[in-house]
């Protein structure tokens, strides 16, 4: 319908969207005619800008024909005819049009002539207004570059777009043949609430958007007389005189949603919107943990590491001392080859390692061997998408090779792959022999080959004997070697991979800082029974509340032993480390799975068979989406206080102390530190008695990032 043009200036109540026609006190004509009179001259609710308003009354405009605008840029001479148009309204007062395409800066002044039916023209007052210039900061078109609407003739509906994604789209009515909807490329203009058509009959076109002279997106045609919309049942066809009409609540949501500027197209010619981006994909979620390192050292080996595909692997390092620290990384492929680059770690800092940007290093497995001239500590984290299984894993080094290691945790069931990791630093070729123990005690060997200044990577789950099976692993050699597990699962939906490094030695006391139970975790401990007599265990459970349980378990010869936190009475939602004892020698670790406010994973490390007063977590990150917690165990009958220093890469030291019941463990959200809620970091412990220290971190790491 291309109703606009000498339309009645109105207002729209609050409760519904109605005009109500707006009288002046006094406003008469001196001869009762349809004279036009009271021009004033201003600026529109909204625009663009380069626009004004017209606004003027006659007392009837039942008698009126047509009527014309005449522009000028001087008062009393130069007037222009700039539009014309027929009057077709039988009551009301108030008529007004928009002029567009006016220049900023600039004063313009009108008259308005009105053609009677009777043949007299009667001319109204001179009005004039100025143009502003827009100010700095004011919204102009070139600020919504990114939206833009499309109208098909065609295809009789409007599409709605931001940055090239269709928002909304949705059937309208354009002009008729005979009445043709201008095409081309336009911009809205203006805003008006609601307009009347002098035009054609008076009706009401609410939440209209003026593109084009005498022409705007608008709501059906509301009649006044008989309260009916007009032409829904022609939403989809050809109907209006030039206009774009739509349901209400579709022009409305376009009013709201297009700001004036908004690019406008008209095309004769059927649209297809740009197809919509794929959805970013979704982030890297999960978590893991480490045992801190309860010694420094000047030497350190790291078995896991891989830049393929995906995986991006970190090494760590950490300097306690008061001076620099040269530290020298030999990282030794599976074909024997060694790459050396040398790094000087600040004073009391933290240093972190991309091994994927290191030349030579792209697409390989590697291990890794720290020198330095000075003690310190080192650990390894990588991130990764492994088949399908997103997330991320960490370990500490280990400071010495052996000749024995055992692996008390694996599991090849379900949708889990488990690999061990062997590393010969040495000059001389070594053979291992790895010993599978599940729990029914029956025992697999594997004999494997293990070059000098290389690693090895056993697929557990290739293993027949081994499929779908909780498993631990001895492995011995000839020559002294370095022994990880790596694992990559998908537990219940909670995608992720964890690591650990192997241990040297069995005992008959275990300690395990970490453990959940609340929420979506589950914790469990894992104990190995390597020798050939069953071994019976007492575990305590240390809660943070200070409240013990414990309980008794037997674990059969040459085999592994699986305790589930979660389903043991009074240890529901709760915060747990645990201390086994045993009357035969035994390995333990502690695996957990969950999801932490939507970061599904899995985490694992080794117990400890003794407490100790200092520990060292090299790794720590707060960013993004990052949480850090430093788990510590108090294993003692009294309260013990520690110090906590947490070692920026920058040298910046936060210290701080807390306080620790007996034989109960301490929760420290490194996230909630001033000084320390978006740092790497690393962590340097110290107990007034003996404790344990571990690290967890919980992460959502967008893909493109990895």
């Amino acid at each position: 319908m291309n109703n606009k043009k000498f339309h009645l200036l109105v207002i729209i109540t609050a409760a519904v969207c109605l005009c109500g026609l707006l009288f002046a006190a006094g406003n008469v004509s001196a001869d009762g005619s349809g004279s036009p009179y009271g021009l004033t001259v201003t600026l529109p609710e909204s625009s663009i800008g380069g626009v004004l308003k017209l606004t003027w009354e006659v007392d009837n405009p039942a008698e009126i024909a047509s009527c014309r605008i005449f522009r000028s840029t001087d008062r009393l001479t130069g007037y222009e005819l700039v539009f014309e148009n027929e009057v077709d309204m039988p009551s009301g007062r108030r008529m007004d049009f928009v002029d567009t395409s006016l220049k900023e800066g600039g004063t313009y002044y009108y008259k308005i002539s009105a053609t009677g039916k009777d043949g007299v023209t009667r001319f109204s007052n001179v009005a004039g207004g100025f143009v502003p210039e827009r100010q700095a900061g004011e919204v102009k078109s070139s600020d919504y570059v990114g939206k833009r609407i499309v109208i098909s003739v065609v295809d009789q509906r409007i599409y709605f777009l931001e940055n090239e994604v269709l928002i909304k789209s949705h059937l309208c009515s354009t002009g008729t043949y005979s009445h043709p909807t201008p095409e081309g490329l336009f911009k809205v203009l203006y805003h008006d609430r609601c307009v009347i058509s002098e035009k054609y009959g008076g009706a009401y076109c609410y939440w209209w958007l003026g593109f084009f002279t005498d022409t705007g997106m608008h709501a059906l045609p509301y009649n006044p007389s008989t309260g009916t919309w007009t032409g829904a049942s022609l939403l989809g066809q050809r109907a209006s005189h030039g206009c774009v009409r739509q349901a209400l609540a579709d022009a409305e949501w376009a009013y709201n949603w297009a700001p004036d500027g908004t690019r406008l197209e008209v095309v004769n010619l059927h649209f297809d919107p740009p197809a919509p981006p794929p959805p970013p994909p979704p982030p890297i979620t999960g978590g893991h943990a480490s045992l801190g390192a309860d010694e420094a050292s000047q030497v350190w080996y790291l078995a896991e590491g891989c830049t393929t595909g995906t995986l991006n692997e970190y090494v760590l390092m950490m300097n306690p001392n008061p001076d620099t620290v040269n530290v020298t990384a030999e990282y030794m492929k599976p074909d024997g080859s060694v790459i050396t680059q040398n790094y000087a770690v600040a004073p009391f800092s933290r240093y972190t390692v991309h091994v994927d940007d290191i030349g030579g290093l792209e697409e390989t497995e590697v291990s890794t061997r720290l020198n330095s001239d000075k003690p310190i500590a080192a650990e390894r984290s990588m991130y990764f998408d492994y088949n399908g299984k997103d997330g991320g894993s960490n370990s500490s080094g280990v400071t010495k090779t052996s000749n024995t290691w055992y692996l008390a945790e694996g599991y090849t069931g379900g949708d889990f792959d488990e690999f061990i990791l062997i590393q010969n630093p040495g000059n001389e070729d070594a053979t291992a022999n790895v010993q599978y123990m599940r729990p029914d005690g029956f025992n697999y060997n594997q004999t494997v080959p293990v070059g000098a200044h290389s690693r090895v990577s056993l697929h557990v789950d290739d293993i027949p004997e081994l499929a779908a099976t909780e498993v631990s692993a001895m492995i011995t050699s000839n020559q002294p070697v370095v022994v990880e597990r790596a694992q990559y699962f998908d537990y219940y939906g909670k995608k992720d991979g964890n690591a650990s490094a192997g241990i040297t030695d069995t005992s008959k006391e275990w300690y395990l800082a970490e453990g959940y139970t609340g929420g979506s975790f589950d914790t469990y401990v894992l104990i190995q029974n390597p020798g050939e007599l069953p071994a019976n265990v007492t575990a305590t459970f240390m809660k943070s509340d200070g409240e013990n349980i414990v309980k008794e378990y037997a674990v059969g010869p040459g085999s592994r032993y699986s305790i589930h936190l979660d389903e043991i009475p009074g240890l529901e939602n709760a915060e747990v480390s645990t201390f086994l004892e045993s009357d035969a020698d035994v390995i333990s670790e502690r695996a957990m799975y969950f999801e932490s406010y939507g970061r599904y994973g899995g985490a694992d490390a080794p117990g400890i068979p003794e407490s100790a007063k200092y520990w060292y977590l090299p790794e720590g990150y707060t960013g993004g989406d990052f949480d850090t917690y430093v788990l510590v165990m108090n294993p003692n009958n009294e309260t013990t206080i520690i110090d906590v220093n947490f070692l920026q890469p920058n040298g910046t030291i936060t210290a701080k102390k807390y306080e620790i019941g007996p034989n109960s463990r301490y929760t420290i959200h490194v996230d909630s530190i001033d000084g320390l809620t978006n740092a790497e970091f690393s962590t340097a412990l110290t107990g007034s008695n003996p404790v344990i220290c571990e690290r967890a971190m919980y992460f959502s790491i967008p893909r493109d990032q990895l």
